[in-house]
């Protein structure tokens, strides 16, 4: 009984080692694949970041533009002339 009982510790054992080998090996492919994917994320973010950065400011020329124009005195409109009056009817 003794003996199988130290038969089941090791296979179990063997289980974890195992299981613990796979699971180091992944990480390690994970751990390599992950610069690629976080400088592809960074690059992604910069062109967006660029992006609204260039809408902003066209939005702000723009509304600079609009206000300058909003800030100019407005021309003197010239006088109406008075309307002529109808002629007497006979």
């Amino acid at each position: 009984m003794a003996k199988a009982r130290h038969d089941r510790i090791s296979a179990l054992i063997k289980d974890v080692e195992g299981v613990a080998k796979r699971l180091r090996a992944d990480v390690r492919k994970t751990a390599a694949a992950a610069p690629k994917t976080l400088e592809k994320a960074a690059n992604e973010l910069r062109k967006r970041a660029a992006a609204a950065a260039g809408q902003v400011e066209k939005y702000v020329h723009e509304l600079r533009r609009d206000l300058e124009r909003g800030m100019k005195k407005p021309v003197k409109k010239a006088k109406a002339r008075p309307k002529s009056k109808p002629a007497p009817a006979m």
